[in-house]
C-alpha cells in the first residue's frame, strides 16, 4: 500500500496542532483523557499501538479490525480512592474479516461522576453575619480592600455552617461511534465521531449548568511485520467545541499520541508485549509534563504484558509519573481484568505538589465477553 495516506494524515494532524494553541480552552474536556480498561491501564496506558480489544474505539479506532469476534466490554473505576466514579462500556462488531480487507464498527460510552459535592450559597444570597467583612485580605487591622462595605468580597472568610450547604452531583459523558478498515496486510485506519454532554451543579438547589459538544478522532496502525506495530492517534482532530447552557463556549485542543508495540514469544505458551507511547499536548502544560518545549509538552507511557497460555496475564507500567500494575484471566469467551494506579508515585517529593500524599490509589475492574 502506498504511504500517501499516512502523509495526508500527518499533514492534517500538523495543521490542526499548529492552530490549536491559539483558540483552545486550557483543560477543557479533561475527563475525556482519563484512560479506560484495566488491561490498558495496567500497562501504563501504553495502548495506542496495541488496541486489539473492545476498548479500541477509545485508544485507537483502527485497532477494531484486529478483533476476530464480536466483543462487549464493561468497566468500573474509582479514581483517587472513591472520589470519582468512572464507568465505561463498549462493543465492537467485525463486518468483513478477509485476509487483507477487514472492517469493523464500534460504539463506546464513558461516564465520569462525582457525588455529594457541597455547594455554597451565591455571594448575592449571603446575609449580614454570614461572613467576616474584613476585606479581601481578611485582615481587620488593614482598612480598605472592601472592609466593612457590607458586601462579600473574594477572600473574606465565610461563617456558613453545614446547614447552609446542599449536596449535588456532577456527570460528564461522551458517546463515540467508530469505524475502521484494513486495506493490505500492513495498514489499518479508523475514525470516530464523539458527542459530549456535561452537567455540573449550579449554586441554586436542583439547578445544573450543562454543555453539549461534538468532535472527531482518527487513528492508524502500521505493521511492518508480525512482531512490531506502530500507532498514531489524533484526538479531537477538528477541535471539539463545547457549548454551555449559561452561554459559555469552550474548545478542546487536538492532542496526538504516537506509539509502538513489540511482541515476543520467549517459549511455547508464553507471550510478552512491550508497548511505549508518547502523548503530545499543545496547550503549554509545563508545570508537570516530562518533556517541555514551548507550548509543546509530552508524557511517556510504557508497559509490559505477559500472557501464560492465553489464560493468565500479568502487567506493569509507567504512565507519566504514575506507577500502574494489573492482572487478568481469560476463560473461553470471558475475560476479567484488574488494575491499580499509584498516582504520582514517581513524583512524591516534588515540591510543586506538596499534597501528593492525598491522592489515593485508583482501582479499575473490567470484564469482556466475545462471541
Amino acid at each position: 500500500m502506498s504511504v500517501k495516506p499516512i502523509r495526508v494524515l500527518l499533514a492534517v494532524c500538523l495543521v490542526a496542532l499548529v492552530a490549536a494553541p491559539a483558540g483552545a480552552t486550557k483543560y477543557a474536556g479533561e475527563f475525556m483523557k482519563i484512560p479506560v480498561g484495566a488491561r490498558a491501564v495496567g500497562m501504563g496506558a501504553a495502548f495506542s499501538a496495541i488496541a486489539d480489544d473492545a476498548t479500541s474505539p477509545f485508544w485507537n479506532p483502527a485497532g477494531m479490525v484486529y478483533l476476530p469476534y464480536k466483543e462487549t466490554f464493561l468497566q468500573h473505576a474509582e479514581q483517587f480512592g472513591s472520589l470519582v466514579n468512572h464507568d465505561f462500556a463498549s462493543a465492537v462488531w467485525p463486518m468483513k474479516n478477509g485476509e487483507e480487507q477487514r472492517s469493523a464498527l464500534g460504539v463506546s460510552l464513558s461516564a465520569v461522576g462525582v457525588s455529594d459535592i457541597p455547594i455554597t450559597p451565591r455571594p448575592g444570597g449571603l446575609a449580614p453575619g454570614d461572613w467576616l467583612d474584613f476585606g479581601t485580605d481578611n485582615d481587620p487591622t488593614t482598612p480598605g480592600n472592601g472592609q466593612g462595605n457590607g458586601v462579600w468580597d473574594p477572600g473574606e472568610r465565610l461563617l456558613i455552617t453545614a446547614d447552609d450547604l446542599y449536596m449535588a452531583n456532577s456527570m460528564d459523558m461522551v458517546l463515540s461511534l467508530a469505524y475502521a478498515m484494513q486495506r493490505g496486510r500492513q495498514w489499518a485506519w479508523g475514525a470516530a465521531v464523539k458527542f459530549v454532554r456535561q452537567s455540573i451543579p449550579d449554586t441554586l438547589p436542583g439547578e445544573h449548568v450543562t454543555s453539549f459538544g461534538a468532535g472527531l478522532e482518527a487513528g492508524a496502525l502500521y505493521m511492518p511485520n508480525d512482531a512490531i506495530t506502530v500507532g498514531i492517534v489524533m484526538h479531537d482532530l477538528t477541535t471539539t467545541y463545547l457549548t454551555w447552557s449559561n452561554g459559555t463556549r469552550e474548545t478542546v485542543a487536538p492532542n496526538l499520541v504516537t506509539g509502538v508495540a513489540i511482541n515476543f514469544k520467549p517459549a511455547e505458551g508464553h507471550a510478552l508485549t512491550w508497548g511505549t507511547d508518547f502523548a503530545w499536548d499543545f496547550e503549554g502544560r509545563d508545570l508537570d509534563s516530562q518533556l517541555k518545549l514551548g507550548f509543546l509538552n509530552s508524557d511517556l507511557r510504557t508497559g509490559l504484558e505477559y500472557w501464560y497460555r492465553n489464560t493468565l496475564a500479568l502487567r506493569g507500567g509507567l504512565n507519566g509519573k504514575d506507577l500502574d500494575f494489573g492482572a487478568g484471566v481469560r476463560y473461553r469467551h470471558f475475560g476479567v481484568d484488574y488494575a491499580a494506579a499509584l498516582n504520582r508515585f514517581f513524583a512524591s517529593n516534588d515540591s510543586a505538589f506538596p499534597d501528593d500524599h492525598n491522592l489515593e490509589t485508583t482501582h479499575l475492574l473490567s470484564a469482556s465477553f466475545s462471541w
